[in-house]
């Protein structure tokens, strides 16, 4: 599978100071991001809360008062 992603300059300098193409190092990254969180199974849930709570937020009212009044 090929990926098209924009990086920042701080990580192709991290990449070039381990003497590593920029691919292989940003693979490293998304590697070891998979293995903290299945080794993390409370981590997995947190971040699965957060992405639930994101998808339901209620959006500002216009005027700026609180939805939420009685």
């Amino acid at each position: 599978m090929i990926i098209s992603i924009s990086i920042s300059d701080a990580v192709i300098h991290e990449a070039k100071k381990r003497g590593l193409p920029i691919e292989e190092f940003v693979g490293q990254l998304i590697d070891r991001g998979m293995e903290s969180t299945t080794s993390a199974p409370a981590l997995l849930k947190a971040i699965e809360r957060i992405r639930r709570l994101r998808s339901m937020s209620i959006e500002p009212a216009q005027d700026g008062s609180s939805q939420n009044a009685s």
